[in-house]
């Protein structure tokens, strides 16, 4: 009994653990997104808006994240950039306005390639930390 207890304790820890890295990793990647494109007020939007989600319900993110990232795995984690601009992205829940990926579709074409290869890494990054929270 108390070694169940103690994994539960264990588990649920490691699960809130997770729940911050993803949401830090969120913040510095859009963080960074609104120091590269100052004028875009989406960037800022989006940075309260998930400082806001990380306070008053980090689940909701979690399970948005979830719903909409994580259908996408197979071509993010290929760095498949023909899927990327070429999709819409009309699919994603209304539920919360964090249209991050549609709104990156705008840049893209526009950055080097190692701005291309840092954003790759951290959507990559952001999938796998959504996959195992």
């Amino acid at each position: 009994m108390v070694l169940t207890q103690d994994k539960d304790k264990n588990t649920m820890a490691s699960k809130a653990t997770l729940k911050v890295a993803l949401f830090d990793q969120l913040t510095s990647f859009i963080t960074e997104l609104s120091e590269m494109y100052p004028d875009d007020p989406d960037f800022s939007l989006f940075l309260t808006t998930i400082r806001m989600m990380r306070t008053a319900n980090p689940s909701l993110l979690v399970k948005y994240l979830t719903e909409n990232v994580l259908q996408y795995e197979k071509p993010i984690m290929e760095k498949d950039e023909s899927f990327f601009l070429e999709h819409t992205f009309d699919d994603y829940a209304q539920d919360v306005d964090l249209n991050i990926i549609k709104k990156l579709k705008q840049y893209v074409s526009q950055m080097s390639p190692d701005s291309k290869e840092h954003v790759w890494k951290y959507v990559q990054n952001i999938t796998r930390l959504i996959k195992v929270c």
